[in-house]
């Protein structure tokens, strides 16, 4: 997916706190999630380009982590049309 781009129009005021939100923003476009050792810790590691999930083999075999649900949602995609996505809350 890309990236939201950097308001350039208008109030610099406004523009300035805008840009700030879509900077911390723009990396949760590019999540990856990875498997890793079962006995390895949860870790999330977050940078300027995207987020990082690392889950334990053991959290993606035999149901959800523990505190978790999943839900189904629905969304509009990109293209103003209609969809669903699953996503993982606590």
């Amino acid at each position: 997916m890309a990236n939201i781009e950097k308001v350039k129009k208008g109030s610099l005021a406004k523009n300035k706190k805008l840009n700030e939100v879509i900077e911390k923003l723009n990396p949760l476009l590019n999540i990856e999630v990875n498997q890793v050792e079962e006995d390895a810790p949860l870790e999330i590691e977050y940078s300027d380009n995207n987020v990082v999930l690392r889950v334990p083999a053991s959290a993606t075999q035999g149901g959800l982590p523990e505190g978790f649900a999943e839900e189904t949602l629905d969304v509009v995609n990109n293209d103003n049309t209609a969809g669903q996505r699953v996503f993982l809350t606590k």
